[in-house]
């Protein structure tokens, strides 16, 4: 049978419900299986059980930070068309853990980095970063970001993707946000989401385009010129 793999909440439930507890499955060993009443198996809905085809995929629908298991089930006979990374179950069973931080692709760890460092921005840093981000050429910028949602897209990273740049930005924003309203905090929160972006699929993108993206917060938080 098939390994898929699970995101959930960091108290190891699931995103939808908070009900549905895969981490006292892994203990106990018992199935998971869907709450009752629900009103049928549709592919996004309450009836059916979701999992994905790979780690950087399982955080549709989720958030960073997460944990993030690996299961086994029979996927039902659905519409996968337009979620080819999703799979639906009536039940499954949880086989182990990994670490969260593949649920960000395998760039992961570096990307959770980010993250955390952008949670401890100082006033001084957000502003270092809203000149460095004005420095670069907004038509660079605009161009290397398309190249970067293709290359997650193509290598289903797309759910990763999201949720780091969702995790980046919230942190940032909680960080900086009393000092730095406006513009300034704008063009500072468009940094971090540009780096984080960057880092999922560094190893995808040309080195011009990682440093368009990267380039403002590693001149600013990072030392590189």
């Amino acid at each position: 049978m098939s390994t898929f793999f699970k995101a959930t909440r960091e108290d190891g439930t699931d995103f939808a419900t908070g009900t549905v507890d895969y981490a006292a499955a892994l203990l106990s060993g018992d199935r998971v299986t869907v709450p009752k009443p629900h009103t049928g198996r549709v592919l996004c809905q309450p009836g059916v059980l979701h999992a994905a085809t790979v780690p950087a995929e399982t955080l549709a629908g989720g958030s960073w930070p997460c944990r993030l298991f690996t299961v086994t089930g029979r996927p039902l006979g659905l519409d996968y068309a337009r979620h080819p990374h999703k799979r639906g179950f009536a039940s499954l069973r949880v086989t182990g853990e990994l670490p969260a931080w593949q649920a960000l692709g395998p760039n992961g760890e570096q990307v959770a980095a980010l993250i955390r460092r952008a949670a401890n921005l100082t006033t001084d840093e957000v502003v270092r970063l809203r000149a460095a981000r004005d420095a670069a050429r907004n038509a660079a910028r605009n161009a290397a970001r398309i190249a970067a949602r293709i290359a997650a897209w193509d290598a289903a990273r797309v759910a990763a993707w999201f949720a780091a740049w969702d995790a980046a930005w919230d942190a940032a924003w909680d960080a900086a946000w009393d000092a730095t309203r406006g513009a300034v905090g704008d063009a500072a929160w468009g940094a971090v989401g540009d780096a984080v972006g960057a880092e999922i699929v560094r190893d995808l993108i040309s080195v011009e385009h990682f440093d368009v993206l990267y380039g403002p917060w590693a001149s600013a938080i990072e030392g590189v010129k």
